[in-house]
């Protein structure tokens, strides 16, 4: 049994790529500014939603010491023996995506196997607590794994959803209330991880992909400035721009839910991974999200009453009241088992597309739009 220590080998930064990569051009929503200055983050994060979709921030609150005892914590355990990780495994034909993840799924028609692997930890909460996987290598560090997952939760995640309300013309805490801390959800702290393949290995992968063109299940997943690259967004005119690395800032991209309660207003960003530069080719990819997912009681097929939408007629009183809700945690549970309950990613199965119960959601994305 593998044993733990409240110091894991420290994890060190790499060196950003000298290659001359094709950025976009990212928003930045400055955080320092809450409250006292909302009204102009509000026209921040506009601009960031409507132009860009990816987008980052900056002053959240949490430190990079702190950021990199996460990346430490996170890379001793991935670098466990496979048979230990594989105690408490995700369960996907559940839906469940709490537990390790390695990379089982077969990319394409390729026979090239994913080379990604992942820890999901749930929000240490009481109404959560009997998710969290149950690893003794973990025991030492929940502490500080609660500590920090509620800081992001807090600091950034609510700040964020009170923007968007007001965004909206919504009471400030019309999402952040339902996805307060305490209330149950799918939101997750992942270490992920990929593992670096050789050149030739990856050449037989399309445009030398490591993850396909997707969208996200949940509200708004907040990354970690990576610094080694891989990291795409589909711009609107269908070019594919790297996401630069920005030192102590988090990267923010919206996703599905947020888009379904603004009737398509708010657009979930589409995003890929692709095989890093070559002179960060050889080193591990290793990130820390938070990924933020819908209040399991949260009425993901309904249009949220606002007045922007209202005035778009998109938001229609009579449709939604008439609309049998589909919580946030069936929603949540479908849509991962749709995407990983396989054992070959990208085939015709999930090329075609997710729907369930009347929320759909594109699954292929192409290079260029169509």
């Amino acid at each position: 049994m593998p044993s733990s220590t409240l110091e894991p080998p420290p994890w060190t930064r790499p060196r950003p790529t000298q290659d001359r990569l094709d950025y976009v051009d990212l928003a930045h929503i400055n955080l320092s500014k809450w409250p006292a200055q909302k009204e102009e983050l509000v026209d921040d994060l506009r601009k960031a939603v409507t132009e860009v979709g990816f987008w980052s921030v900056e002053n959240t609150g949490v430190t990079d010491e702190e950021v990199v005892r996460q990346h430490s914590i996170g890379n001793a355990f991935l670098d466990l023996p496979l048979e230990y990780k594989r105690q408490h495994p995700c369960d996907f034909k559940n839906g469940n995506f709490f537990g390790f993840r390695e990379g089982f799924r077969l990319m394409g028609d390729t026979n090239v196997k994913d080379n990604s692997e992942a820890l999901c930890l749930p929000k240490i909460t009481p109404s959560m607590a009997h998710e969290f996987p149950d690893f003794k290598y973990l025991e030492p560090f929940k502490f500080e794994i609660e500590a920090f997952q509620k800081k992001i939760h807090e600091r950034v995640l609510t700040p964020l959803l009170k923007l968007f309300a007001l965004l909206l013309e919504l009471p400030e805490d019309y999402f952040a209330a339902p996805h307060a801390w305490n209330r149950p959800s799918e939101d997750h702290l992942r270490y992920m991880r990929y593992i670096p393949n050789s050149a030739e290995t990856d050449a037989l992968l399309p445009e030398k992909q490591y993850l396909n063109g997707h969208t996200d299940f949940g509200v708004l997943t907040l990354l970690f400035a990576q610094v080694v690259q891989g990291l795409q967004i589909r711009t609107d005119n269908g070019e594919w721009k790297h996401v630069p690395y920005i030192p102590n800032t988090m990267v923010v991209n919206t996703a599905d839910i947020l888009s379904f309660a603004t009737g398509g207003y708010l657009q979930s960003t589409i995003h890929r991974v692709i095989r890093p530069p070559e002179d960060q080719a050889n080193i591990p990819r290793l990130g820390v999200f938070y990924f933020g997912r819908a209040a399991h009681d949260w009425e993901a097929n309904k249009i949220v009453p606002s007045p922007v939408l209202e005035r778009l007629g998109i938001y229609k009183p009579d449709e939604e009241s008439a609309k049998e809700a589909v919580t946030g945690l069936d929603f949540t549970r479908a849509r991962v088992k749709h995407t990983w309950d396989r054992k070959v990613y990208g085939d015709d199965a999930y090329n075609k597309g997710f729907e369930h119960k009347g929320l759909m959601v594109r699954t292929n994305y192409e290079a260029q739009a169509a």
